[in-house]
């Protein structure tokens, strides 16, 4: 899927990635390019951050709690580090801005494309923690452990987003899937009581703190 409003830029990455062979389908609308996602699969997904109707934040969101898993490649004209954060943090995977190289693209989408699909395994590792998500189990050392509904949706959504920062906003938002507010303090609540029940003691937590950015994980093999 492409979402672009330019005209040239859109008809130059069309003709690339159709020469890479790339089957391309392009919407210029984001509630039409939302209507899309919702309704067929993509194996990879470019957005431009200002679109009528619905900009490329308000897309992923849409995307992602309708529980869709592409990656999605976030374009900008501007290199604004906060707007990014937040697009980042509201489930997209890579950004680019404009104007950039076709060539660092096609990386870009090669390396996505190639990443191990981890919102689809069945299996979530973490140093000697395994998560089962076909049976609901999480195990440690081969004993298992026992996790409330919440603590475990937690747990899989951060397994399943090695090496990301997500501030406590966008995961009370993505995990709980409701607006945030005072409810932050659901997140660091269920973070410290999950980190009592998986974590070793004298090792690093399975959840690390980003100091004055929020949380992620390790996959440590």
């Amino acid at each position: 899927m492409l979402g672009e409003t330019q005209t040239d830029l859109s008809s130059a990455l069309r003709d690339y990635l159709e020469r890479n062979h790339y089957t391309v389908q392009t919407e210029t609308h984001g509630l039409r390019i939302l209507e899309c996602l919702k309704a067929q699969a993509f194996d990879i997904i470019l957005l431009d951050l200002a679109l009528p109707g619905l900009d490329g934040i308000g897309i992923v969101k849409g995307y992602r709690a309708n529980k869709g898993s592409a990656p999605v490649i976030l374009m900008t004209g501007r290199h604004c580090s906060e707007e990014l954060q937040i697009g980042l943090n509201s489930g997209a995977d890579a950004y680019l801005v404009k104007p950039f190289r076709l060539d660092d693209l096609g990386v870009q989408m090669k390396a996505l494309l190639r990443r191990p699909e981890l919102r689809h395994e069945a299996s979530l590792i973490s140093g000697d923690l395994e998560m089962n998500t076909s049976a609901c189990t999480v195990k440690k050392k081969n004993s298992i452990i026992h996790l409330h509904p919440m603590e475990y949706k937690l747990l899989q959504f951060m397994m399943k987003h090695p090496n990301q920062v997500f501030t406590t906003h966008a995961i009370f938002e993505r995990v709980w899937q409701k607006d945030s507010g005072q409810l932050e303090d659901t997140v660091r609540t269920h973070i410290r009581t999950l980190r009592q029940k998986v974590d070793s003691a004298g090792q690093q937590s399975i959840i690390t703190t980003v100091r004055g950015q929020g949380y992620k994980t390790e996959n440590r093999i």
